[in-house]
């Protein structure tokens, strides 16, 4: 999976007419789209109809204009865009659905199965569509982040030690002993020690710095950080 940076300038640039707008629009697409599919499919469209309509959504507010009202400081993106998944379900999902694909809409491809696969672990009855936003968005910042920093150590020559150091990177303990890790990698154990700690550092200003590319200025990232995690956990109680 590839990740394009997506910060508030791509939004700006996803408003513009033509061939750069809608560019823009597909690396918007392919940062956010999850959050809003498994938005919809909780509301209980079908998966072909859940697709549909996260692609209607993104292609009627780059056609519409809609992006305009997302200013940097007006609020944070996925506040903006979850409302927007919201007023779309409510007074334009019937017009979505007749926009299949091949139809007049810009198409953006999609590809739900990881977003299946990822919902199908998800508590059926115990979690609103708005919390199963929060959390699918959460998780997506988080996979973002270590996307990104799987590439720095990828390029830094340090493949077998991130596969075996990033199973620690939420502070678990690692699945076999220290000394015995380090003896796998030609190793110590307390250089490998020094390692995780400074993975875990660099994956948190990763994760601070994802976070912070879809906020104002105002909003702090750790308050938007602590949010996210807290929807990890989140349970909405049972009606």
């Amino acid at each position: 999976m590839t990740f394009q940076t997506t910060r508030w300038s791509l939004i700006l640039r996803a408003r513009q007419p033509g061939e750069r707008g809608e560019q823009a629009l597909g690396e918007l697409l392919g940062a956010y789209w999850q959050p809003v599919y498994v938005f919809y499919r909780r509301l209980g469209a079908s998966r072909d109809d859940a697709a549909d309509l996260t692609q209607g959504l993104f292609t009627d507010l780059l056609a519409r204009g809609d992006l305009a009202s997302a200013e940097p400081g007006r609020g944070r993106f996925r506040t903006f865009l979850r409302s927007c998944a919201r007023h779309w379900w409510s007074n334009e999902r019937a017009r979505a659905a007749t926009q299949k694909r091949g139809g007049a809409a810009l198409l953006l491809p999609l590809d739900p199965d990881d977003a299946e696969a990822w919902l199908a672990t998800q508590p059926v009855d115990t979690m609103d569509p708005e919390a199963l936003f929060e959390r699918r968005w959460a998780c997506t910042v988080i996979d973002r982040a270590i996307w990104q920093l799987e590439q720095d150590e990828l390029a830094a020559g340090r493949r077998e030690q991130f596969a075996v150091l990033r199973a620690v990177l939420d502070g678990s303990p690692p699945r076999q002993p220290w000394a015995e890790l380090a003896r796998s990698l030609d190793s110590t154990e307390g250089a490998l020690k020094v390692a995780a700690h400074r993975l875990k550092a660099r994956f948190r200003d990763l994760l601070a710095a994802e976070v912070r590319e879809t906020l104002p200025d105002e909003v702090a990232a750790g308050d938007e950080l602590q949010e996210l995690l807290t929807a990890l956990h989140k349970r909405a109680p049972l009606s």
